[in-house]
């Protein structure tokens, strides 16, 4: 079984609930084959083919995909957490006409006056997660992972 310090393995009852989360906010009703687990109410995930391997010798900087933050509005996945749950979620998708905006991590108009967390598409690519605020869509893609476009193109 796995073991490793600071992370707190979910268990099924905690791994249901943050499903639901997932179902009232976005709609999205899948089951997940993972393992999940929790560091600082982030939330990652690992194959479950690693349950066997004791990482308790080892020191271990991180573990898994991180796919998600635990907040008082609800859940904000990640860009990773967005791609694997937001082509099976049902609501709360803002469809982008141009991605540029976003990527470089500015906020964006709340054309649909959407409510709370959404997720953010361009086409058949899920780009992140937002929350509305009165008319806008607070960007949270960090600084390190922004894309800068040149006007020359």
């Amino acid at each position: 079984m796995i073991s490793f310090q600071n992370y707190k393995i979910l268990n099924n009852k905690e791994i249901k609930k943050f499903l639901q989360q997932l179902n009232k906010q976005f709609g999205f009703s899948e089951k997940l084959p993972y393992i999940f687990f929790e560091k600082k109410d982030k939330v990652y995930i690992l194959s479950k083919k690693y349950s066997s391997i004791d990482f308790s010798p080892f020191k271990i900087n991180s573990l898994g995909l991180y796919v998600a933050k635990k907040e008082i509005n609800g859940i904000r996945l990640s860009i990773e957490g967005s791609q694997l749950i937001g082509p099976k979620s049902k609501k709360n998708i803002i469809e982008l006409d141009s991605p540029e905006e976003w990527l470089q991590g500015k906020d964006i108009e709340n054309k649909q006056n959407a409510k709370s967390f959404v997720l953010i598409k361009y086409k058949d690519d899920f780009l992140g997660c937002g929350i509305c605020k009165k008319d806008k869509i607070l960007n949270f893609i960090p600084k390190s992972r922004r894309i800068k476009f040149s006007s020359n193109i």
